[in-house]
């Protein structure tokens, strides 16, 4: 393994690092999902010009996992209106009119005199009929459940959009990348066509063996592979971006952004785990579902009560409709569950289990918060001495290569010291483009940490205050 793979390698699971707690964590959202989005607009021949923030607006605007997500917090929406619906009166009203016949000894009576069949007659009933609960503190359980259950499914939204934009982002910034090591290949081909050049003069002055033309043509090859492999990985690159962003098949776009470094604005780590307590939306979800939890083992526990309901009517009752008499039924109902063959235990011990393991997962996320803004320093700190060290090592190969074109014109070198000065740039070249895009996922990482990705991505990348 050379090095420049292993450089490819580090930049992957780099940005594995920053996709994949964020998109495992949301109900049923999969890296898939989040690499897919809904095409839409036209298909235009002229390229366009996306920036990064584009790509973020876009991919929060069509991106498969975000629309999803958003449906899921409809149907929360829908279980919440439910809830509310079994607190709420019930109205009814029915209107009948009925030609009735009746038998007196299927009643009972059969008294001497009284006729067996009585009928036929007639019945109309209009009627307004209504059913409340008054006391019942089982549907105030599930009602209270189903607000928390619906504020976590918005904390859930907004957690998707987080895991979009990280994964749009950080597919814009391997973009960025590929895009770079384009110009290098394309810049170390140039300079490959060159000093084969200078090889064949030198050959046709006598001052190099054949080999050397060879070896250097060799070289020369090499930087057209190592070109062609970079131009299909961005290609490959801007297709998947466009699908996660939602453009038309086929549509052509630039990359507006491109891969420079700046240094990260300094913050302490106090000041950071301050912000992820406000902010972090997975600390948000995960209490309003153990809230959620709490209220519906509170209503599991409360169907062991009396509850109170009352039900009433009024209407109008005749033989046809234009002689009838008004009536009307109240009447207070309460109910009593004696003996259910421990369907009320089973859904308390459900509903127990659930809170344990929702205060589990709070706990977790929350003692977790501090770990992940360390983490996130600790990379943003590691990743600007690594700048720093690529970008000597980029300026000391160049200069390597510069003193070994003079030897080899000066005679007292032979190609292949060419080579390996080239080799160097090469793998010095990768190095910083690597390094660069770790810095910027280092900072993406940070604004995870902190909870505030979709305000903060695109300016803590760009390194603004």
């Amino acid at each position: 393994m050379n090095a420049t793979t292993t450089l490819r390698r580090g930049a992957l699971a780099g940005a594995l690092a920053v996709l994949l707690p964020a998109v495992s964590m949301a109900q049923g959202v999969i890296s898939g999902t989040v690499m897919r989005g809904v095409p839409v607009g036209e298909l235009s021949s002229t390229p366009l010009a996306l920036s990064l923030a584009d790509a973020v607006r876009r991919g929060l605007e069509q991106n498969l996992a975000v629309v999803l997500e958003e449906q899921r917090r409809r149907q929360a929406e829908g279980d919440r209106l439910s809830a509310i619906s079994h607190v709420l009166p019930h109205v009814s009203g029915s209107i009948r009119q009925s030609d009735q016949v009746l038998s007196t000894a299927a009643f009972g009576f059969t008294l001497p005199g009284l006729p067996v069949v009585i009928g036929p007659f007639g019945v109309f009933d209009a009627r307004v009929s209504v059913s409340t609960p008054l006391i019942d503190a089982r549907v105030i359980g599930g009602l209270r459940s189903a607000h928390a259950s619906l504020e976590a499914g918005r904390a859930d939204v907004r957690e998707v959009r987080e895991a979009v934009v990280l994964a749009v982002g950080s597919m814009y910034l391997l973009a960025q990348a590929d895009a770079a090591r384009v110009d290098s290949a394309r810049a170390q081909m140039a300079t490959a066509e060159a000093l084969v050049q200078l090889t064949i003069d030198q050959r046709s002055a006598g001052l190099v063996a054949g080999i050397d033309v060879v070896r250097q043509q060799l070289q020369l090859q090499s930087a057209r592979a190592r070109l062609i492999t970079a131009s299909n990985t961005f290609d490959k690159r801007k297709l998947a971006l466009a699908r996660a962003i939602g453009l038309p098949a086929g549509q052509p776009f630039t990359l507006t952004d491109t891969s420079t470094f700046k240094a990260t604005a300094d913050v302490t780590v106090e000041q950071a785990v301050v912000e992820a307590t406000s902010h972090r939306e997975d600390l948000k979800a995960a209490r309003a579902r153990l809230e959620a939890a709490r209220a519906e083992r509170r209503a599991a526990v409360a169907g062991g009560l009396p509850s109170l309901h009352l039900d009433a009517d009024v209407g109008v009752i005749g033989p046809r409709a234009a002689e009838v008499d008004r009536t009307y039924t109240v009447a207070a109902v309460v109910r009593v569950p004696i003996f259910e063959g421990g369907e009320r235990r089973a859904r308390v011990v459900q509903a127990d289990a659930t809170v344990r393991q929702r205060e589990a997962e709070l706990a977790d996320v929350a003692g977790g918060l501090r770990f992940d803004v360390e983490t996130a320093l600790l990379d943003i700190k590691a990743a600007e001495m690594g700048v720093a060290v690529a970008d000597s090592a980029r300026a000391l190969s160049g200069q390597e290569l510069d003193l070994a074109q003079d030897r080899f014109r000066a005679g007292v070198a032979n190609t292949l010291e060419l080579v390996q000065a080239q080799e160097m740039v090469a793998n010095a070249t990768e190095q910083y483009i690597a390094s660069v895009y770790e810095h910027t996922v280092a900072k993406a990482s940070l604004a995870r940490a902190v909870g505030q990705v979709e305000e903060r991505f695109v300016s803590l990348v760009r390194g603004e205050r």
